[in-house]
């Protein structure tokens, strides 16, 4: 085959994958937000010490840039079109931490990876599910640790499991509803703190 025909064909070809790319469906990129607090004067009392979420942790399975569900026959489906549009731990660390930012009084909430004082309680979050099912029933279940500084154990430790609706079909009604509940958590989590 003669270099001017291959040019032809190879670029031919490059044409054809780009125009096939260029069809197919958009990315979507979704993000949980803040929500206001559930309760009336729910931070009356400061905490004994300031706090931050050190840590968040996630199954496996939610730990990936796609939106996975599970379906039918106990099987995962994941949309590669319908994406986060940052680690899922990282975000739900950041969006805990603006909630409680809205429940308690300036300075009780340490920003992550920001300067800290000397005496700060840790949060830190295990989250065993957080997704809607076949069903579009939302569910936030796991537990939450206050750690406080020098011990050895932790100074509380919660179970938690919360329970939205959202429309099977809409990945937008399902991120709403997982933002409630993270506000939720929110609330119970400043219930709870030790005060002064």
């Amino acid at each position: 085959m003669n270099r001017p025909v291959a040019t032809a064909l190879l670029l031919g070809s490059s044409i054809v994958l780009l125009s096939s790319c260029a069809s197919s469906p958009p990315s979507r990129f979704y993000s949980l937000s803040a929500v206001p607090a559930g309760g009336a004067a729910i931070a009356a009392a400061r905490p004994a010490l300031p706090v931050r979420v050190v840590a968040v942790h996630i199954p496996p399975m939610l730990d990936r840039q796609e939106i996975a569900r599970p379906s039918a026959g106990d099987q995962l489906v994941i949309n590669g079109e319908e994406r986060w549009d940052a680690p899922l731990d990282e975000m739900i660390q950041q969006i805990l931490t603006r909630d409680l930012l809205e429940r308690l009084p300036a300075g009780e909430v340490i920003l992550p990876g920001a300067p800290a004082p000397a005496h700060v309680d840790s949060i830190i979050v295990n989250i065993l599910q957080f997704q809607s099912d076949v069903a579009g029933s939302v569910v936030f279940q796991g537990s939450w640790s206050l750690l406080t500084p020098g011990a050895a154990n932790p100074a509380l430790i919660h179970d938690f499991r919360y329970n939205g609706n959202a429309s099977p079909q809409s990945t937008g009604e399902e991120v709403q509803a997982m933002s409630t509940l993270l506000g939720q958590l929110a609330d119970d989590i400043v219930r709870s703190l030790p005060a002064h």
